[in-house]
């Protein structure tokens, strides 16, 4: 677009000027007016996407405020169960570890003596089945004694009075 100016002197204090448009139209016109879209049409797609991008906001800050609360919930749920874990272990009085005393013991068939080493309140049953193992028999076939009486599978060394070194008999019986 192209002007000329014209300056004509009218008064010593006033000056008038004139613009004249000395272009053509075409070189108006370089930039392509917008294309035409009805405002209904135009508001109806815009709505529909905006509305859809909207939805999915909510839906997302709805699951992640759920997802926030559910975490909540959780800690709150975890840092309970604790302090109540630690409240009891805080209020039970430690139990002394009380050692139990082990015992050797010797037990002599035909063969000779094999020892072992068990619990004083261990039951026999224990034992009995170690030396059934070890020496390859049928626990039922074998007879425990004690100072000549029978070992009950229940019984224990220390219910016997037991000490270190005392040997139990063993005697197989056959059916």
């Amino acid at each position: 677009m192209s002007f000329t100016l014209m300056v004509e002197k009218v008064d010593d204090t006033v000056k008038a000027v004139n613009v004249i448009d000395c272009g053509d139209k075409e070189e108006e016109d370089w930039l392509p007016p917008p294309p035409k879209v009805s405002l209904d049409a135009k508001l109806r797609g815009e709505d529909s996407t905006l509305r859809e991008l909207r939805l999915q906001k909510q839906e997302l800050a709805s699951l992640a405020q759920s997802a926030e609360n559910v975490m909540r919930a959780v800690e709150e749920s975890v840092k309970r169960e604790l302090s109540d874990s630690l409240e009891a272990v805080a209020e039970k009085p430690s139990k002394p570890h009380c050692e139990r005393n082990k015992i050797v013991l010797s037990i002599q068939d035909k063969d000779g003596a094999k020892q072992f080493r068990i619990y004083v309140d261990d039951k026999f049953e224990r034992l009995f089945k170690m030396y059934a193992d070890k020496a390859k028999l049928d626990l039922k076939s074998l007879v425990f004694c004690f100072d000549g009486d029978k070992i009950g599978p229940a019984a224990t060394p220390d219910a016997l009075g037991m000490e270190d070194n005392d040997i139990i008999e063993v005697h197989v019986t056959s059916s």
